[in-house]
């Protein structure tokens, strides 16, 4: 183990151990290996049951590339065009015709962004869940859009979920099973790494939240108190849940089956679509005057130091993930909490800190 390696180690150890992360994910890889990989903490800290590297976890908006890819994947089929309008696709939404895929996509939408802690509901009551009634209703309550479409960067988790109807429309499958059918399985990644669904409720990390905290207090006053059992810890568990809308936030897998996605996307050439198509993917994208934003087709664009990279870091409840991409390292990371946590720069500032030991800066 490198001096680099020793030093995220014991960092990560001592977040596990002294309680202030119940558990964690963290993997470096390259173009053909797992450089680094850490599991340290509990999925459960009632039962005492350790983090290990098939233990899954709710993705959250690290969820949107995968979205983002099928979307792209439509576009190479020639079965939908990126500035086609979503009314051509999807007519039964309030937002009139200037909104296209690529607004979706690049997040110049200009459809509002509520706050989506109400936005979910128990694994229990999934079987009978309507995914459309839900949308409908979310739709019917933000009905106006915040700006004119293309006109700048304003991110919206309905801009996804939308684009999830898209997939479904235009393919004829369920969301889950064109992901299954045309992303999933050609990465070689079995249900129990990428999914859905959690494949296996034994080895499905526990979200957890401080009790104690203005966050803590926020989500217990918005959340559905049905959702959230004893404390633990001075953590309030939360029951396994999904997220309403799978499209824009609900993958469920391991830091093991994330890492296919990104070692794919590290390769010259993909097997999820084509170089023109991988190329597509990763263009800086610009609003209505042309002035660049902070997106891709998909992809949050950042940097450490000089060294760009591509990402989509994800908070949800009892839940924080990050992805990220370095093409001039030809490295990408992947990491998983089961800790509610929905500041974008907090995500990216502990990312930072982990990454940088791998990357020479």
């Amino acid at each position: 183990m490198t001096l680099q390696e020793r030093s995220v180690q014991d960092y990560l150890d001592r977040l596990t151990q002294k309680q202030k992360i119940p558990g964690i994910q963290y993997l470096v890889l390259d173009q053909q290996d797992i450089r680094f990989e850490y599991y340290g903490g509990q999925r459960n800290i009632g039962a005492h049951l350790p983090v290990t590297p098939v233990t899954t976890f709710m993705a959250s908006s690290s969820s949107k590339p995968l979205t983002a890819t099928a979307i792209l994947q439509l576009v190479e089929q020639g079965k939908v065009e990126l500035d086609a309008t979503l009314s051509s696709y999807y007519p039964d939404h309030p937002y009139g015709d200037q909104v296209t895929l690529r607004h979706l996509l690049n997040q110049t939408s200009g459809i509002p962004n509520p706050l989506p802690l109400k936005w979910i509901h128990s694994a229990e009551t999934h079987p009978s869940f309507d995914q459309a009634a839900a949308l409908k209703t979310v739709l019917n309550k933000h009905s106006k859009l915040a700006f004119i479409p293309g006109d700048k960067y304003a991110y919206s988790n309905i801009s996804y979920w939308l684009l999830g109807v898209v997939i479904e429309q235009v393919s004829g499958q369920s969301y889950c099973d064109y992901m299954r059918q045309y992303v999933f399985e050609p990465l070689g990644a079995g249900p129990e790494e990428l999914n859905c669904l959690i494949p296996d409720l034994a080895h499905h990390a526990q979200g957890y939240q401080k009790k104690y905290s203005l966050l803590g207090l926020f989500l217990y006053l918005m959340m559905d108190k049905a959702l959230l059992a004893e404390t633990e810890a001075g953590r309030f568990r939360i029951r396994p849940v999904y997220m309403n809308g799978t499209a824009y936030g609900g993958l469920i897998g391991t830091a093991r089956g994330f890492a296919r996605f990104l070692q794919d996307q590290l390769q010259a050439k993909s097997i999820l679509f084509n170089s023109d198509t991988k190329t597509l993917f990763y263009a800086h994208q610009q609003n209505n005057r042309g002035e660049a934003i902070e997106t891709t087709l998909g992809w949050h664009r950042g940097h450490i130091a000089n060294v760009p990279y591509y990402g989509k870091p994800g908070g949800g409840p009892g839940f924080r993930s990050n992805i990220r991409i370095y093409p001039d390292q030809a490295l990408a990371t992947v990491w998983f909490i089961n800790e509610t946590g929905v500041s974008e720069d907090a995500i990216n500032t502990f990312t930072d800190r982990l990454d940088r030991q791998f990357l020479g800066v």
